[in-house]
């Protein structure tokens, strides 16, 4: 019987791991075989089979007359840099110039990626792939060189920020991210302008990381008057995090100029607040609450959530439903007790209890009048009112009252939250002398507190 007349079961000897069955299966007379055991010996990875590989890899003319050849090179790459063996470097340059496949030709620029760290040769031949006519190729050059965060690439991979396709000038924004060059600031900051979303938000992220050197050119970016510049500006400045932005933040958002006033400005410097985390940013957002437009209104609601939960010192989860939301200790048990109407929760020793009710058809009631109902409550139940505070956010009106109850010798506090006909009231009941973790956990739950419209 001839080779050609044995068929090898591929998925057995890949199950069974058997390296030398499928390196004889790569040389195997049938082109179709040798396809399906290079597959295989890159899900394999196995050193073993490094030497039959870079053969399977190498290109001739003849092979034009068959596709599968074409498959079983591109294969054959694709395991060289899985299995990661650095003999492969001198091959899988060659096919990098001699291969006419483009298929063959990038999946040997990727793995040159994965294996060729430090090597100056891989570095030129992968600069080199950049001016390549095949979009594919560029782009995976581009990566590669991230990968291997060659700083000689750097001047390559700016001019490549301007390629006519944009999964290139996306793969070179994210390697020179990689490679972090304070060299590519001003040239990206060009690329928040882009046409295409995905580079766009790329670019945003490549910025963030960059930190201190991004941040000088942003702000003079920011203390323009175009909205769209301004507001990519704001939003990389958020994400990068320097509290020195929130000043100039919170300026604009004082600010009654026209140019302060666009609701995409407004919103993108709301959000990036948020993203910072600096506290000092949470009484202009409790005044943002009023803004006239809905998109930066809510924005200042999540903003001021994540500054809130930046200051928790400990895990917490979510409570979430179709009429409230609120973040509460991890440790805590929270459920629902009449769905939008009841819910209740605990600490791990009981020693704090919460009730959460809603109350509806209050139509006419007046905010002093559910404070004074409130205090009537306290006086019937014995309990001394020590103090309490009112505030507002956007059209929610809210109230906080705390006292001692004689008789149980518990403390209670009550917070109501009052919109349009209906309230919320959170009545805690805890041991008098709580612990300042407890107060955090109580302050977690009040201050994360929300009614969903």
């Amino acid at each position: 019987m001839s080779d050609g007349d044995f068929y090898p079961d591929i998925d057995l000897l890949e199950e069974n791991r058997d390296v030398g069955g499928l390196v004889k299966a790569l040389e195997h007379e049938k082109y179709i075989v040798r396809k399906e055991a290079a597959r295989s010996l890159k899900k394999v990875g196995d050193e073993r089979a490094v030497v039959p590989l870079i053969r399977s890899l190498k290109y001739e003319s003849w092979q034009d007359e068959s596709p599968i050849l074409t498959s079983v090179r591109e294969f054959s790459a694709e395991a060289l840099g899985a299995i990661g063996d650095r003999r492969a470097v001198e091959a899988l340059i060659q096919s990098v110039k001699e291969d006419v496949v483009e298929g063959v030709r990038w999946r040997s620029v990727f793995a040159l990626g994965k294996i060729g760290e430090g090597d100056h040769s891989v570095t030129e031949v992968l600069i080199d792939a950049l001016n390549n006519d095949s979009w594919v190729v560029r782009e995976n050059a581009a990566k590669s060189l991230g990968n291997l965060a060659s700083i000689e690439a750097v001047e390559p991979l700016i001019s490549l920020l301007g390629d006519k396709e944009w999964r290139v000038r996306k793969q070179a924004i994210n390697a020179l991210g990689k490679i972090g060059s304070d060299e590519a600031v001003k040239p990206l900051l060009r690329l928040l302008y882009d046409g295409d979303a995905d580079v766009r938000r790329n670019t945003t992220e490549v910025l963030a990381c960059m930190g201190d050197e991004a941040f000088d050119p942003l702000m003079d970016l920011y203390m323009c008057d175009d909205w769209q510049i301004r507001s990519k500006a704001a939003e990389c400045l958020g994400k990068i995090g320097d509290t020195r932005a929130v000043d100039y933040f919170i300026d604009t958002l004082c600010s009654k100029r026209k140019e302060d006033r666009n609701r995409h400005v407004r919103g993108k410097i709301v959000e990036a607040l948020g993203n910072i985390g600096d506290e000092r940013a949470i009484d202009v957002l409790v005044d943002v609450m009023d803004d006239d437009d809905l998109f930066v209104k809510r924005k200042a609601e999540d903003a001021i959530i994540k500054i809130r939960l930046k200051s928790y010192p400990g895990n917490y989860n979510q409570f979430n439903t179709n009429s409230i939301s609120f973040y509460y200790p991890e440790d805590w048990t929270v459920k629902t007790v009449v769905s939008n109407e009841k819910f209740q929760g605990n600490n791990p020793d009981g020693s704090i209890n919460l009730l959460i009710f809603r109350k509806s058809n209050l139509k006419g009631i007046k905010f002093e009048e559910l404070i004074e109902i409130w205090e009537e409550i306290f006086e019937t139940q014995n309990i001394i009112l020590n103090g309490g505070n009112t505030s507002k956010m956007g059209n929610i009106q809210s109230f906080l009252m705390f006292g001692d109850n004689l008789k149980t010798n518990k403390m209670i506090m009550v917070t109501g939250y009052l919109l349009k006909d209906f309230y919320y009231y959170l009545y805690f009941t805890m041991k008098s002398d709580i612990t300042l973790e407890d107060q955090e956990d109580i302050n977690l739950i009040v201050n994360t507190f929300r009614i969903l419209m």
